[in-house]
């Protein structure tokens, strides 16, 4: 869930922390209602800062380094770094970018697989190339999870229909 801050010249008016899937169509909103308004994205979150580049073509985006950007709060502040980490990265400039090419690392694949088999019904992993489709940005893991589902049953309908025949 990434922090959003809105601000007006330097005073924030107002911050949200959103589910990534909601971020895209609040910024839109709120960049409506402004003069001339600017995203700026932190560069830590590759996988969700170049999905929400590619989503946000109306407005000018400028990635921004987050580097020292969200504060230690102790316990009992749970998202609150995130929203206050939006308020530093909003005051920082970044540089314009239009789009973020990102080739996902194995180790972001293996996360969205792990991901995925946590909210699988059977405790099944998706494989590579839906994993690489939820880091591009083209589906969601749970849809992911219904094109695994389609094709393996799929599969084991087919074996089934073997079996049943006496062919392979």
């Amino acid at each position: 869930k990434p922090g959003i801050a809105v601000l007006a010249g330097e005073t924030v008016v107002a911050a949200f922390q959103v589910p990534l899937g909601d971020a895209v169509d609040l910024i839109q909103r709120e960049a409506a209602e402004a003069p001339s308004p600017v995203v700026r994205i932190g560069d830590g979150s590759r996988l969700e800062s170049a999905k929400l580049v590619t989503d946000l073509d109306d407005v000018r985006v400028e990635l921004v380094d987050e580097t020292g950007t969200t504060p230690y709060l102790g316990t009992g502040t749970r998202g609150m770094g995130d929203v206050l980490a939006a308020v530093n990265i909003a005051r920082l400039e970044g540089e314009v970018i239009d789009a973020r090419e990102i080739d996902p690392t194995e180790g972001e694949i293996q996360v969205i697989k792990d991901r995925s088999r946590e909210r699988s019904e059977r405790n099944r992993a998706i494989d590579e190339v839906l994993a690489r489709r939820v880091a591009a940005g083209e589906l969601t893991i749970d849809e992911a999870l219904d094109e695994h589902r389609d094709d393996g049953d799929a599969s084991a309908n087919e074996s089934a229909e073997t079996d049943r025949s006496g062919e392979s």
